[in-house]
């Protein structure tokens, strides 16, 4: 019998995978519900139904819910969504992958930070700082450091401070793009390294791809952006023998029993320094490469959860063509773009057969400014590849083929990473 046939689901985001939700709906008969302020979204071009509520307006989802008999709630990858959603959602009795506590101890720089030194774990060395006294609150020998909000994401915020005047200022730019004004300041440590992922199913926690980051840099603001991500990474037999075991041990000690998550983790050396976590997808969008590496479908498993409250992370249909052989190396590949207002956008269709998703980030009329963060991505492109050289050749490709172009007809789209 399948579970999921004639159930209703709400769908709180998703729309830059809406073909790998459509899919699953369709499978299984499951009836569609759209909601949010933007009908223009992806997730309404899939539903069956769309309603302008919200989904952060707890009392207005709540009555939503009930009135129009939704059986599950899915999130999306928002962090603000799922914020607000994990909440109302646990109080009216509905399957959600986590609760508000687990969320904000992870989502919050600080609180996870601490959860990592607990679990013997290594971090960056960090710095307090005396609001009263900026410029003495970091030693002159410890430059450079770096200034990030400690409730951010995608690099907003972020700068890199070589002195006592650079921490001032960045610790103003960081303190305004943190919800709650709130900062870190670390050592300055290089910025690659790997990025690991993570499903959980009924309290399990299943290793499920580690990547290799290669960043690069936004020269106006000193910040740094993905610019490729590679699996299977080289550090991964390393990785999995150093930290297998503590990581499993963090993530249960907070309970956390269903969904998935990533972290990324800086490599200088011969050290690893855990950086950041997201309790959701990478916004690279990792649902493909993990199902590539691992079988597991993690949107047809958080879907099958939110609809059901049982844990099942094998079985589902796959999000990868046919087409598509397995056993090569997978790449994400981020396209970034300059300032200016998109206005057509050619070439996706000509990216080459071993792509495996590729999607645009931004619609026609969105305006691209110039904030160094990964809100510049315009694009990505993931494909599978034999070696460096058919890597380098299926970049190329990308570049030769894809336009954003501005009100001027010039093509906005930026080349940021040359040396592989």
């Amino acid at each position: 019998m399948d579970k999921l046939r004639g159930k209703r689901l709400l769908l709180l985001g998703g729309g830059t995978w809406k073909e790998a939700i459509k899919r699953i709906a369709d499978e299984h008969g499951i009836t569609l519900i759209a909601t949010g302020n933007d009908k223009s979204g992806g997730i309404f071009s899939i539903a069956d139904e769309g309603y302008n509520v919200n989904s952060i307006d707890a009392s207005a989802m709540k009555t939503l819910i009930k009135s129009k008999n939704i059986d599950g709630v899915y999130m999306g990858g928002s962090e603000t969504v799922i914020s607000a959603a994990s909440n109302y959602l646990n109080e009216l009795g509905l399957p959600c992958y986590c609760n508000k506590e687990q969320w904000e101890l992870l989502q919050n720089k600080a609180k996870f930070k601490q959860l990592c030194i607990s679990s013997g774990l290594p971090v960056v060395p960090q710095y307090n700082i005396n609001l009263n006294d900026i410029k003495g609150s970091v030693p002159s020998d410890a430059y450079p450091v770096i200034t990030k909000p400690t409730d951010g994401c995608g690099s907003n915020g972020f700068s890199i401070c070589r002195n006592a005047n650079e921490l001032v200022e960045g610790y103003k730019k960081a303190a305004a793009d943190s919800p709650t004004q709130s900062v870190i300041c670390e050592k300055f440590v290089k910025n690659t390294g790997v990025v690991v992922f993570y499903t959980f199913s009924n309290g399990k926690v299943i290793f499920s791809g580690l990547e290799d980051k290669y960043p690069v840099k936004f020269e106006n603001h000193g910040s740094y952006v993905g610019g490729l991500f590679t699996f299977e990474s080289k550090y991964t037999k390393e990785y999995r023998s150093r930290f297998d075991t503590s990581v499993e041990k963090m993530f249960q000690s907070i309970g956390i029993k269903e969904g998935s998550a990533w972290i990324e983790i800086f490599h200088d050396g011969d050290n690893f320094y855990f950086n950041e976590v997201g309790f959701r997808y990478g916004g690279s969008i990792s649902i493909y490469p993990v199902d590539y590496l691992t079988g597991i479908n993690q949107v047809a498993s958080d879907i099958y959860y939110a609809l059901t409250g049982e844990s099942k992370v094998y079985g589902h249909i796959s999000l990868i063509s046919e087409n598509i052989e397995r056993g090569y190396h997978y790449a994400v590949y981020p396209v970034y773009a300059g300032v200016g207002t998109i206005t057509k956008i050619e070439g996706l269709e000509n990216l080459g057969d071993n792509v495996v998703f590729k999607t645009i980030t931004k619609p026609i009329g969105y305006e691209v400014q110039d904030l160094g963060s990964f809100n510049q991505n315009v694009a990505i492109v993931q494909f599978v590849y034999e070696d460096k050289n058919d890597l380098k050749l299926s970049l190329d490709k990308i570049h030769d083929n894809l336009r954003v172009l501005d009100e001027q007809g010039n093509n906005m789209v930026l080349r940021m990473l040359y040396d592989i």
